[in-house]
């Protein structure tokens, strides 16, 4: 392996581990929103407003997570020229 595919195979290493850090987080906003989900629990209405904008908030994050997954999958897929195997 010449010193060119080195720094490739490491770029795209690094492509797969950022998509991985990438789901960490939907993981960690899955587990926010299951909380908010708890804290409705208690019925406290002011409470309540904060939270419905905190839940709407962090599924907008977890859209944008989403988004830059499918993107560093995708520059993978067209860096290595790998496709994913067909079922």
């Amino acid at each position: 392996m010449n010193e060119e595919e080195k720094v490739l195979y490491e770029l795209s290493t690094m492509l797969m581990t950022n998509e991985k850090r990438e789901a960490e987080a939907v993981e960690g906003y899955n587990e926010q929103l299951k909380l908010i989900a708890k804290a409705r629990e208690f019925g406290n209405e002011e409470l309540s407003v904060f939270l419905d904008r905190l839940e709407e908030e962090t599924k907008e994050k977890i859209s944008d997570e989403l988004n830059h997954v499918e993107s560093l999958y995708a520059e993978y897929v067209e860096m290595t020229g790998i496709q994913p195997a067909e079922d």
